[in-house]
């Protein structure tokens, strides 16, 4: 009878001991990159914990961003993160009427690339969380 009981705990204990991911506690993250009250489109975002892995993620065309993990892991780990924001570099859109293949020789303008960090860490907790990022003016 004690045999059994310990074969039955024993096994409860080995199945138990595969459950879960394993990895660090993940929070949500999203919300809108705003630069002088506009949205930021094409904008890469990084938030760096104090320890682990970043993630980061890419605005819309709205500006809207959704941070990941790791691939298919959406989120963030769960505490304070530096935010980094990347923008520019990319050919700017075309003036309204004009296509972007309007036939000129020149190569297209770009916008040239902008690094911020962020003055303020930001804080992600366990669930949702939604934050608007505003990247400060240049002078």
């Amino acid at each position: 009878m004690l045999i059994s009981r310990f074969l039955i705990v024993a096994c409860v204990c080995l199945a138990c001991w595969g459950c879960g991911d394993g990895g660090p506690k993940l929070g949500s993250v999203s919300g809108v990159v705003m630069q002088d009250g506009k949205p930021v489109a094409n904008a890469s975002i990084t938030f760096y914990p104090a320890s682990g892995r970043p993630s980061a993620g890419t605005s819309d065309g709205e500006g809207k961003f959704e941070l990941e993990y790791t691939k298919g892991k959406m989120g963030a780990v769960v505490g304070e993160h530096t935010v980094k924001i990347f923008t520019g570099g990319m050919p700017a859109p075309p003036a309204p009427g004009m296509s972007s293949s309007s036939g000129s020789r020149r190569p297209p303008k770009t916008t040239p690339p902008t690094e911020v960090v962020l003055p303020s860490k930001v804080m992600v907790e366990s669930g949702t969380n939604r934050m608007d990022l505003e990247i400060p003016s240049q002078p």
